[in-house]
């Protein structure tokens, strides 16, 4: 193992401490010329992403992957459970990660992977625009009307009868389902994702009264990978976010399993430590980095 994972926190300006871990090369651990945030799937600790945080430490990019509010390592802050929303995860924990890596160690190119969810909060945090390349992986809008053919359907059964059940039946701040992710995660952000999903156009739609600004001004490289047997994030939901990105520089690649030897991938598969995946998806994203 060529590389190293020390556990860090830092706080964001409401006070709130968040806790991580930074991936950095052995031989290298010094160089912080380039950075890269991976911010994570609803409901996925830092963890899931050790492999691939791993491989991008080998490669010369040091890494930090952190927990979000009321997830995992941050479960515990100053901010209740059922006052933590979805968009602060956005507004304030991606802020605080972005300044801690700025202040900590001013990389000359600074990076991001959000997967699924954390492709979606990016323009939220004020200083998102400081990012000079970004990877969305797996992500896209969570709009219904957007998913091909009968899918549509599928999807707003979940949105409007599935979920709304499964909440009424668990009781407490915190909410679990293997549809969102393994952990638990505060109740209140999966009714505010909920709101998001069942509106024409996200949490981009005018009534949600967000601060959307901070999407238009990324002006990065944006590679939007999209597994073509995941059923969370299809292309077309993937296209959905990424035309908020107006002044990025985008393209995207769709990957199928059988176009690098395997049976199926889905919306979580990419990131596990498979040989076929490190080839056939985490290199790409290198290539992508390094161009």
């Amino acid at each position: 193992m060529g590389y190293t994972a020390k556990e860090v926190s830092f706080v964001a300006k409401d006070g709130y401490t968040l806790h991580g871990a930074i991936f950095s090369k052995i031989e290298d651990v010094r160089d912080t010329s380039r950075v890269l945030i991976i911010g994570s799937a609803f409901g996925v600790p830092y963890q899931y992403y050790k492999h691939i945080a791993g491989f991008f430490a080998e490669n010369g990019i040091l890494v930090l992957v952190y927990d979000y509010r009321g997830i995992s390592h941050s479960q515990d802050g100053n901010m209740p459970t059922k006052k933590i929303l979805m968009q602060h995860w956005g507004q304030l924990d991606l802020e605080a990660a972005i300044k801690f890596v700025k202040t900590r160690y001013n990389p000359k190119t600074l990076s991001y992977l959000g997967h699924s969810a954390g492709g979606q909060i990016l323009g939220l945090a004020p200083s998102s625009n400081a990012f000079d390349n970004v990877i969305l992986a797996a992500s896209g809008v969570g709009s219904w009307h957007l998913w091909p053919g009968h899918k549509k359907y599928m999807l707003a059964t979940v949105w409007y009868l599935i979920f709304p059940i499964v909440i009424a039946c668990q009781f407490g701040d915190y909410f679990k389902s293997k549809l969102l992710g393994p952990i638990a995660v505060p109740k209140n952000a999966v009714k505010q994702w909920l709101k998001w999903a069942r509106s024409s156009d996200y949490l981009f739609t005018k009534k949600h009264a967000l601060d959307i600004s901070g999407y238009e001004k990324i002006n990065a490289e944006i590679l939007g990978i999209t597994i073509t047997d995941d059923w969370y994030a299809p292309k077309e939901a993937r296209d959905g976010l990424l035309k908020h990105y107006r002044s990025a520089k985008k393209k995207n690649i769709d990957i199928s399993p059988q176009s690098i030897g395997l049976k199926s991938i889905g919306h979580f598969g990419l990131f596990k430590k498979k040989k076929e995946i490190r080839e056939g998806i985490w290199q790409p994203m290198i290539n992508f980095l390094n161009d």
